[in-house]
């Protein structure tokens, strides 16, 4: 068994203030990571830091650009622990989006049609909650009641077996790692 992890956050952006007028949802970012050390995020998001509309398929990482930018970033970190096929089939399904990331772009349309209740289908166009939840659907980690396409970041404390590991600032969570999250137990 594995864990991988999936981080929704609240960067305090223009534009992530925009969405909360909108959603009111706590956060309205999400991201996944393929383990508890949270180094590298995947997701859909702004791919150059002081120009919102160039985005798309992202790395994120804790400290670094729009986190070290906005540092009071919260968050809240899910766990969920998933098998060792998943697990491959996962980071499969990641290393498409990273052979193919340019071919990829944001799916600001899709920002609408979500809050109409629409789902709005657009070939290689997501927004953060739609890729997370397409890249756990495909690896069969999830299948959520609803279409991948109407996910939003308050769905994912919805996965069954998903445990809430850490609320806070994202820049914080590494410090805080270790007396957060148990090591696993070592068999005798």
């Amino acid at each position: 068994m594995r864990n991988i992890y999936i981080v929704t956050s609240q960067t305090g952006t223009k534009f992530s203030r925009f969405l909360h007028l909108f959603n009111r949802a706590e956060y309205n970012h999400a991201s996944i990571a393929m383990d508890g050390s949270l180094d590298i995020l995947y997701s859909f998001g702004r791919q150059c830091l002081w120009l919102p509309i160039a985005s798309g398929f992202v790395r994120e990482k804790p400290g670094r650009g729009i986190y070290r930018r906005y540092q009071d970033t919260q968050c809240a970190v899910y766990r969920v622990t998933v098998t060792e096929e998943q697990y491959l089939c996962l980071r499969e399904v990641i290393c498409r989006f990273e052979e193919e990331e340019w071919n990829y772009r944001y799916n600001f349309l899709g920002l609408l049609t979500i809050m109409a209740g629409i789902p709005f289908h657009r070939r290689h166009h997501f927004v953060c909650s739609q890729f997370v939840a397409f890249v756990l659907r495909e690896s069969g980690i999830w299948r959520p009641k609803k279409d991948v396409f109407l996910i939003r970041p308050q769905d994912f404390s919805a996965i069954p077996g998903v445990q809430l590991v850490y609320q806070g600032r994202l820049n914080d969570y590494a410090a805080q790692r270790p007396r957060l999250l148990p090591l696993p137990k070592v068999p005798a």
